[in-house]
């Protein structure tokens, strides 16, 4: 008897403890959230993470965190049903199917996979759920929310580059060349009205006719010597730069055409730059639009 009544104690308090850890913590409309549905995310948090990192962002959320997860999933839910989008079962099996074909998979390597992470094939299965129901509303509803404006992506790289512009000149230059020690010292100081001359159609006489040109079309800035882009950043369509000596020549460049331009620093970083924003901008208007939707809804916290 003695035994009897031991045991119907310690069924009495194990079950008065699955009472209290099973109590619910929170209601959404009519769907209620108890504290070991909290748990047992808590406890697969690595594994989902590793499966939907979209939603399960890091592997350290506590519980209030965790029940505010089951809560947007739950709005999430209600407004792609609103819009007409249903996951079916079917959907979801093939998902998983093309991830198995992704990463070479058969599914007894997949259920070994979640055996060993602690996860149920059921618990996977609404996980693959959730993340097409994410993607898709990531798409629907929050992408046509988002724009990102050329001055936004501007300012970004002001930021992350204070000392560059996001212009830079292009120009269309002739490179006037000889080598060094051709020209007589006389010859070089006749050398810029010689040049002015060669504007007005005359032609070079003396070494000063031993100058060859070339054709330097479509350059921006960024691709030019530092000292050739510092000589003809202060110069005008139409004029001579300075002399420039390079190796072993003396360049002079006439400048045809010089127009301002994107850089290429700013042309290089522009995609991600602008990825950059709309992924804070992404982050941003997804939690407006949860604090939004909660209003309509009855929410409640125990």
């Amino acid at each position: 008897m003695k035994i009897l009544f031991t045991c119907l104690l310690m069924f009495l308090s194990c079950f008065v403890h699955a009472k209290v850890l099973d109590k619910i913590i929170a209601v959404v409309d009519d769907q209620t959230i108890s504290h070991l549905d909290v748990l047992r995310i808590k406890d697969t948090l690595r594994a989902r993470n590793e499966i939907s990192p979209q939603i399960f962002r890091t592997t350290s959320l506590n519980e209030k965190e965790i029940m505010n997860l089951l809560i947007n999933k739950k709005l999430i839910r209600e407004k792609l049903n609103a819009l007409g989008y249903v996951i079916a079962d079917d959907q979801v099996e093939s998902q998983i199917k093309s991830t198995e074909d992704r990463l070479g998979l058969n599914r007894e390597a997949l259920l070994n996979f979640l055996k060993s992470n602690g996860l149920e094939f059921e618990e996977y299965f609404e996980v693959t759920r959730e993340s097409i129901e994410y993607n898709i509303f990531l798409s629907r509803v929050i992408s046509p929310m988002i724009s990102v404006t050329e001055q936004e992506i501007k300012n970004e790289f002001y930021k992350m580059n204070s000392s560059n512009s996001t212009l830079g000149h292009r120009f269309d230059l002739v490179d006037f060349f000889i080598d060094k020690g051709v020209l007589k010292p006389n010859e070089m100081s006749q050398l810029p009205r010689a040049l002015k001359g060669l504007q007005r159609g005359e032609s070079l006489k003396g070494n000063l006719g031993k100058f060859e040109a070339s054709n330097i079309n479509n350059i921006n800035e960024d691709g030019l010597a530092k000292e050739i882009k510092g000589q003809l950043e202060k110069i005008n369509v139409g004029d001579f730069s300075a002399q420039i000596t390079i190796g072993n020549k003396i360049h002079v460049f006439f400048v045809k055409h010089k127009e301002l331009v994107d850089s290429d620093k700013f042309l290089k970083q522009k995609d991600s730059l602008r990825q950059k924003i709309y992924t804070e901008s992404e982050k941003q208007v997804t939690e407006m639009w949860f604090q939004r939707e909660s209003l309509k809804h009855f929410i409640k916290y125990f």
